[in-house]
């Protein structure tokens, strides 16, 4: 695939502890015409910043890169600095009062990663904190998040609802810090065939300052970020997930039991979109290193493509819901995940993209019309991808 420069570079710029080998080609490609402020950007949009910053500040050439461009990706380093370890604090204030009423957590994603495999609080990007509880633990849970000053963001979504169409309680927000909690049972909707159970069995406790709580095994890591990076939009945040999978292989590199992950992965339904996205990050960040036995899985060639056509694409169109229905093994989850997705979304949410409110009885009208809009909006884009041919 031809690439811009500005995504070369974004691409080189993925890793931690970089060589002097790659440190030399990331300086190569900044003497190349770059577009500083879309190089930016993107790395803003894909949630990077800061691993592209903490290359870009040890290249020889630094002047290569406009000062003020420098500046900008040091305030947002700091700045994620700053917020991962306000953040990191009220996890631990949260985990020591589960750990006192003897509720075991593991902690997923950026809670799991920021001060592990990226060996730096301030590279990896969170937006909230996500916690795995067991199920039968949950109404324990929340009377804990509310004595923690914690109240329920669940919109015109019921609780009920979270519990029979998702694997996560409706988002508890702090009344007076500017921090989410998500308290999930499982690691994805439907499960996907993925025994969560079995990951409590094969967990291990790690310390957060004076508290401490669970970790997935590297295995079980890796897996639950495809699934997660399985449903992004590819458009925002997606080389994050890719940053995870590469940086927890390598941090865990000595530990894997890839018999195991192959296990499990043929264990769940979506094995195919599993070992499609491994291949991505074999093809740009693996150097052969750790991920060759990928070649002799099923990888959906087509699927892959598809994705990097997304993920380098400037086009802002919604492609995330038709890659997963694409990769969905039947017609009926296809059909599923289309029409009970964004296609139709709850009343609050039709309110917010056309002018209606969501109590009046002309949001069923916008319900016809919504098919047409997104026709007329994205069919060309939707049409020109279905018909993608990728590699042979």
């Amino acid at each position: 695939m031809n690439l811009s420069n500005e995504n070369r570079l974004l691409l080189a710029c993925i890793d931690i502890g970089i060589s002097d080998e790659k440190l030399a080609r990331v300086n190569s490609l900044a003497s190349l015409p770059i577009k500083w402020d879309k190089l930016f950007d993107a790395a803003l949009s894909q949630g990077i910043v800061p691993v592209v910053y903490n290359c870009l500040k040890d290249i020889p050439d630094r002047a290569r890169v406009p000062e003020d461009t420098m500046e900008k990706f040091k305030m947002a380093y700091h700045g994620n600095v700053a917020r991962n370890m306000y953040l990191h604090s009220e996890l631990e204030r949260i985990l020591s009062v589960f750990d006192e009423k003897g509720i075991e957590v593991i902690l997923l994603k950026g809670a799991a990663l920021s001060k592990t495999v990226y060996r730096d609080i301030g590279l990896r990007q969170m937006s909230d904190i996500d916690l795995l509880v067991r199920q039968d633990k949950l109404d324990r849970v929340k009377e804990i998040m509310s004595g923690l000053n914690y109240i329920v963001k669940g919109g015109d979504r019921s609780e009920a609802w979270y519990k029979e169409n998702h694997f996560h309680l409706p988002p508890f927000i702090h009344k007076d810090k500017s921090v989410i909690v998500e308290i999930h049972w499982e690691v994805a909707q439907d499960t996907l065939g993925i025994d969560v159970n079995k990951w409590w069995e094969r967990a291990k406790k790690t310390k957060l300052g004076e508290a401490s709580a669970l970790i997935p095994s590297p295995e079980d890591m890796i897996l639950h970020l495809c699934v997660s990076l399985y449903h992004s939009n590819y458009h925002q945040a997606a080389l994050r997930g890719f940053c995870d999978i590469i940086f927890t292989i390598r941090f865990h590199a000595e530990q894997m039991n890839w018999a195991r992950f192959r296990e499990a992965v043929s264990q769940s339904e979506i094995a195919r979109p599993v070992y499609s996205l491994l291949h991505l990050v074999r093809k740009y960040f693996d150097d052969g290193q750790f991920l060759s036995w990928v070649k002799a899985e099923p990888v959906d060639l087509k699927f892959s493509a598809m994705i990097e056509r997304i993920l380098f694409s400037s086009e802002d169109v919604p492609y995330g819901l038709l890659m997963r229905s694409l990769a969905a093994d039947t017609l009926w989850k296809r059909t599923k995940m289309i029409f009970a997705g964004p296609l139709f979304p709850s009343r609050k949410e039709m309110s917010k993209r056309y002018p209606v409110r969501p109590d009046s009885l002309w949001v069923y009208l916008y319900y016809v019309y919504r098919p047409v809009d997104l026709v007329v909006k994205y069919g060309r884009s939707f049409l020109k991808m279905l018909c993608f041919r990728g590699p042979e």
